[in-house]
């Protein structure tokens, strides 16, 4: 969702181009589903609609798992990669289940004032549960860095797991984050997300 990077918008430098879609299948009021490959698609026409040959990708959960697989689709058009929230993106079937059984718990109003909607993010998730997300991690060639919070344990695994299968990849973990790191402790992400981005 386009709103959850505001803190990062508001501190991109001045030199920074960047666009914040609404992923295919997670906008609300559009009946379309969730598909992973079409969402990765989409972005990658971005491309051509900002009429540049290279990009960097930042995502946060479903988000970093559309990247990735961006990624592993036109490797040459991904310069750079930004995940966090990766606990979906190299989850196990008990992983996702467990998130999906969590958020059936989040009350609907709480997710609403986030523009989050509840049954389109369950079924983002039941979508997830039925793909090899992590197939052609092998032949991603971005330079990734790999951000998740101290206090959420389920992400801090699979981020290290995540961070030793890719070629060029390093994680750096924010204290006192849980796992939604750019909203929580967003002076920290940008630091991390922009200095990375910086050195080109």
């Amino acid at each position: 969702m386009p709103q959850v990077w505001q803190d990062q918008v508001s501190a991109m430098p001045g030199d920074f181009r960047a666009v914040a879609p609404w992923l295919r299948g997670t906008r609300p009021g559009r009946p379309e589903p969730f598909d992973l490959d079409a969402a990765a698609d989409d972005v990658l026409g971005i491309l051509n609609q900002q009429g540049v040959e290279t990009m960097a990708l930042c995502g946060i959960s479903a988000g970093a798992a559309v990247a990735l697989r961006a990624a592993t689709r036109s490797p040459e058009a991904v310069s750079h990669l930004v995940l966090t929230g990766t606990q979906i993106v190299t989850p196990s079937a008990s992983a996702l289940r467990a998130q999906r059984l969590a958020l059936r718990f989040t009350p609907t109003r709480m997710l609403r004032s986030r523009g989050i909607d509840k049954q389109r993010t369950m079924d983002t998730l039941a979508h997830l549960e039925e793909l090899d997300i992590d197939a052609g991690l092998d032949t991603v060639t971005a330079r990734t860095l790999i951000v998740t919070g101290d206090q959420d344990r389920p992400a801090l695994e699979a981020a290290s797991d995540l961070a030793e299968r890719l070629a060029d990849a390093r994680l750096e973990v924010v204290e006192g984050s849980g796992a939604d790191v750019p909203v929580q402790q967003p002076a920290a992400f940008n630091d991390l997300l922009y200095g990375f981005l910086a050195q080109g």
